[in-house]
């Protein structure tokens, strides 16, 4: 009987340390590895701090937001390649570089077509951002948002752009992309692609004569060595995707994938107003320190839109029911 009493206690007393011990114990906080090739203060660089911080804020932890910036851990090309290995969860590529997933995201890229007015609708933010995703969901990412990077202008070193002709023979940097690349070439210049944190040297040392970027990559990436900045009304507007590694997305607790997708739209309703009036800031900023700021004149805008829609022909050939998903999207969406 004595035997029996001391087993029940044994049981009891082993018992009560593995429920203290479950009790006691906190839940280990799981990882959420943010990659950018964007430098910590350039756009969208202080909107993606914001958002790790507010998550894990928000989560009280249970998701221990880790950002690394400007190529720190991996390049965006190689960021979007590791999704689905736990070694990064989510990226903040430029939407162009999705094109390495799935031709169709270059639509987003063809000129002359994005602008502010329609992702400032959120009708069709919305469904735009589900058919960028309806591209890359099968290769295991999924697209939660779509950021304002910027209106991009050429920046040159010492050539004032305000012709067709003044670009031909150029070196001209731009995003990797197939769109902007067949674009460049168009009109008699060389497209090469680098990152954003190899700008300043390459500019400076004559690899490149000049780039397509963003009032923030003048400011703050290349300064004065590039003295002369043409924006082209409507060519280009740059975006960032914000890219998930969807298996890990999906097994996420609903609480936890809310919580994220809630942060992201808030984020993005202020981002797209607030960065408007941050480049024309930037824009002054430069012009001060004695750069050269210009908008190319309208008939010189219409000889550049000619020669760009030409380069983008064989895409809109090749995937005209994605085009034709886009402009039904915007007369859904009252833009028409």
């Amino acid at each position: 009987m004595k035997i029996i009493v001391k087993s029940a206690l044994q049981i009891s007393l082993f018992m009560t340390i593995i429920i203290q011990g479950l009790v006691l114990t906190p839940c280990r906080a799981a990882d959420m590895v943010v990659t950018s090739e964007i430098p910590l203060i350039v756009n969208p660089s202080p909107y993606i701090t914001e958002f790790v911080e507010a998550v894990t804020k928000r989560t009280n932890g249970a998701l221990n937001g880790k950002y690394f910036h400007a190529a720190s851990l991996y390049n965006d090309r190689d960021a979007i390649a590791a999704l689905g290995t736990g070694a990064v969860q989510i990226v903040f590529p430029v939407t162009s570089r999705l094109e390495q997933m799935d031709a169709r995201v270059g639509v987003a890229s063809l000129p002359f077509s994005l602008s502010s007015t329609k992702m400032l609708n959120k009708c069709f933010a919305d469904g735009y951002t589900k058919l960028l995703s309806s591209f890359v969901e099968p290769k295991g990412a999924k697209i939660l948002g779509i950021l304002r990077t910027a209106d991009l202008m050429f920046l040159m070193k010492s050539r004032d752009v305000q012709k067709l002709e003044d670009l031909k023979g150029q070196k001209i940097r731009v995003i990797s992309g197939g769109i902007i690349l067949d674009t460049i070439k168009s009109v008699g210049a060389s497209p090469v692609a680098l990152a954003a944190p190899e700008l300043s040297p390459a500019i400076s040392q004559g690899v490149i004569d000049g780039m397509i970027t963003s009032p923030a990559g003048w400011a703050d990436v290349v300064g004065i060595t590039a003295k002369y900045a043409t924006l082209v009304p409507g060519m280009s507007l740059a975006t960032s995707a914000v890219l998930v590694d969807k298996k890990w997305f999906d097994g996420l607790p609903v609480a936890q994938r809310q919580t994220i997708q809630e942060v992201i739209d808030e984020i993005i309703k202020r981002q797209w107003i607030e960065t408007v009036a941050k480049d024309e800031m930037l824009i002054k900023r430069m012009i001060d320190l004695g750069g050269s700021y210009r908008v190319m004149a309208p008939a010189e805008v219409e000889r550049l839109k000619g020669k760009f829609l030409d380069a983008g022909a064989n895409f809109r050939k090749q995937h005209d029911s994605t085009i034709k998903n886009a402009e039904q999207l915007e007369k859904s969406c009252g833009l028409s």
